[in-house]
């Protein structure tokens, strides 16, 4: 009997095994939420773009391969887990710092707020579909190896809009990947990936 109740005790103390890290709430302000304001669209769609899975940029393992959706609304700083700054992850480039900071203002200034995603020419691609809150909570609760969520923040801006970070996180329930901050620069018309890489396994 001692034996048993010793052997029951060390089988509660091993640990869970982790899982993967996802926005605490999913957008339960859905509804409510404006659309990207216009002067910020065109920069905002062109970065999230090019972070999407199977995007050039993108460095997911095994991401052609995934379901992915993304979600239909922004995240803000209270729904993601751990809730970090971006310069709790990153650090200024020496090559503009103050583009990185200007941006880090705009994130104090707008890091409450959601934005409701829109696809459609001169927005967002036609793959991934876009899912609301219900469609995402379903797949995360199903937590099928092969489906993959993306969530988005908005995009912080510096004031000439030449310097953003953006929140990302690739999430599949198979521990593909975990939240991040990902600074960009605009180079002439284009956006760079200057830190931030996406990598996972899967």
């Amino acid at each position: 009997m001692l034996t048993n109740l010793m052997l029951l005790a060390a089988l509660l103390t091993i640990p869970a095994p982790a899982l993967p890290q996802a926005p605490r709430q999913l957008h339960a302000a859905t509804t409510d939420a404006p659309p990207i304001p216009a002067d910020r669209a065109a920069d905002s769609y062109a970065i999230y773009a090019m972070l999407l899975p199977g995007a050039s940029a993108d460095l997911i393992a095994h991401a052609g391969s995934m379901h992915w959706v993304l979600a239909d609304t922004t995240v803000n700083i209270t729904d993601m887990d751990p809730a970090v700054p971006p310069n709790g992850l990153l650090k200024a480039p020496n090559t503009d710092r103050q583009g990185f900071e200007e941006a880090l203002g705009d994130f104090e200034a707008r890091k409450y707020q959601r934005y409701q995603l829109q696809a459609g020419e001169g927005r967002l691609p036609s793959t991934p579909p876009l899912a609301d809150s219900e469609e995402v909570n379903d797949i995360r609760h199903a937590a099928s190896g092969s489906n993959g969520i993306v969530f988005f923040s908005a995009v912080y801006f510096n004031r000439s809009r030449t310097a953003a970070l953006v929140y990302v996180n690739d999430w599949c329930a198979n521990l593909c990947a975990a939240g991040q901050w990902v600074y960009l620069e605009k180079h002439g018309h284009d956006w760079v990936r200057r830190s931030g890489i996406v990598h996972g396994g899967g």
